[in-house]
């Protein structure tokens, strides 16, 4: 058993920002960033993980693997990272704040091939594998208040003074670091859709045939959009995190300066101990510039009887998969629904809460609730055959999760990976999609889709020359 102390090294009661910080770190040093950009929560930036998992999953072979519905898949992204957690122990001498390190990373859409049945799609164009995590026991956290500490886990027994005063001698250089945004903007050009919407709303027509036909009552139908790659993604992730604050943000890099951005309002899991905590979005209306017109848009779709429909859907079955490992009668509804305003869309949002035995795992954790709910469908496993057979490519990260693990006690935080975007081989790829139930118009989800990509619009403007 390999116990780390995480211990604050420095402690400053003010610092650069999260996003100059991150400009400052040196190409190749795979950071990722945890970001409450709305100012609401904590941040946490880590870099040089000094392990790695990764890796694409192929369909099982094996007796009893395969059914008429699609082949289960390996490795199990959960299993490896619970073996890797298995011999370490994680101790704080600061519990404040809520994640000190630990294994970052993401899960892709496609990792759900671990755990459900559906048919097997084309991979995602940008090359990234369907999942990679790494181990950072070094990293600074941002308190709300703007407050920053430098931690490190450090393993006991001794014998590392040395990586100790090399960390502290690191952040020295970050703090001192200037700050150097570039003129005009971050992004060349918007993405573009690669269709003009009419494969969509045929697969819009077609999920409401099989509605009507009792085989499933929600899916979420998403697209691709695609557009020349951003000069520097971290510059582009800086200059949205001002103009897109949420709660859920993350930017990843791997060594070779391939790019996850995400400015995702949406938690998949929260996990403290032993209590876990979804909160589901469903329903969506724009932002309008008039603050009476937007007030009505924000009550009208607090009203609407279709969108409440669809998240009422979907907080069940985030009820059913916490269910499959809750602890019997502890799963309970805090809200079925609230608006919560953000820069250019208002969304409706549930909060689940439930217990778990935390012995159980993490891999159990997953395969009880991955892939999310709210960006699959219900019934699950036959919304994602039809994601599947409509879509007919891999999602890729795009509604799978940004995932941070700590070992012990344990703590973990996953987002549901919306409003995301690939930045790799010279373009920037995103996603965007709708949830689609029987008294869906083909016409609207198409428009709400484009809605949901509006946050991009603030990287090609000159004003993207001062970032966060």
């Amino acid at each position: 058993m390999t116990t780390f102390r995480v211990r604050t090294l420095q402690q400053l009661a003010a610092g650069p920002s999260p996003g100059r910080m991150l400009a400052a770190l040196p190409e190749g040093c795979q950071p990722v960033l945890l970001d409450s950009s709305d100012g609401r929560g904590w941040c946490l930036l880590a870099w040089g993980p000094d392990q790695q998992l990764g890796g694409v999953l192929q369909p099982r072979t094996d007796a009893g693997a395969a059914s008429s519905r699609g082949a289960l898949g390996g490795p199990d992204p959960g299993r490896l990272l619970e073996r890797a957690c298995a011999g370490e122990r994680w101790l704080r001498d600061d519990p404040e704040p809520p994640l000190a390190g630990g294994w970052l990373g993401y899960l892709g859409f496609e990792c759900g091939h671990a755990w459900e049945p559906f048919p097997w799609s084309p991979p995602a164009p940008h090359g990234l594998p369907d999942f990679h995590l790494g181990r950072y026991r070094q990293a600074v956290a941002w308190a709300p208040d703007g407050g920053l500490r430098l931690l490190w886990a450090e393993p006991e027994g001794g014998g590392a003074a040395a990586e100790r005063r090399r960390l502290e001698a690191d952040f020295q250089r970050l703090l001192a670091a200037p700050d150097e945004p570039a003129a005009g903007p971050a992004l060349p050009d918007l993405p573009r859709p690669l269709e003009d919407g009419a494969a969509f709303r045929r697969g819009v027509r077609q999920l409401r045939g099989w509605i009507g036909g009792g085989e499933l009552y929600q899916a979420n139908l998403s697209h691709r959009l695609e557009g020349p790659a951003p000069a520097d993604p971290r510059r582009l992730y800086r200059v949205l995190r001002r103009a897109q604050p949420t709660s859920m943000s993350a930017y990843w890099e791997d060594a070779e300066g391939r790019a996850l951005l995400s400015w995702s309002p949406e938690r998949f899991l929260r996990v403290r101990g032993d209590q876990l905590e979804s909160r589901p979005i469903k329903g969506t209306a724009p932002r309008v510039a008039d603050p009476e017109e937007d007030r009505r848009a924000a009550a009208a779709l607090d009203a609407s009887v279709k969108e409440r429909a669809e998240l009422t859907m979907i907080v069940d079955m985030a009820r059913n998969d916490l269910g499959r490992l809750a602890e019997p009668g502890s799963v309970r509804v805090l809200s079925a629904g609230e608006i919560e305003p953000l820069p250019t869309v208002h969304h409706r949002v549930a909060t689940v809460r439930a217990a778990w035995r935390p012995e159980r795992g993490v891999a159990a954790l997953l395969a009880a609730t991955f892939p999310p709910a709210s960006v699959t469908g219900a019934p699950k496993v036959r919304a994602l055959q039809a994601i599947a057979e409509l879509e007919r490519e891999g999602r890729g990260p795009y509604c799978g999760s940004f995932l941070a693990w700590e070992p012990g006690e344990p703590r973990g935080d996953l987002s549901v990976l919306i409003r995301s975007a690939v930045v790799a081989d010279g373009c920037l790829s995103a996603r965007v999609g709708a949830g689609i139930v029987w008294d869906s118009d083909p016409q609207r989800e198409w428009e709400e889709t484009l809605w949901k990509a509006r946050y991009l619009r603030a990287a090609c403007a000159p004003a993207a020359g001062r970032p966060a």
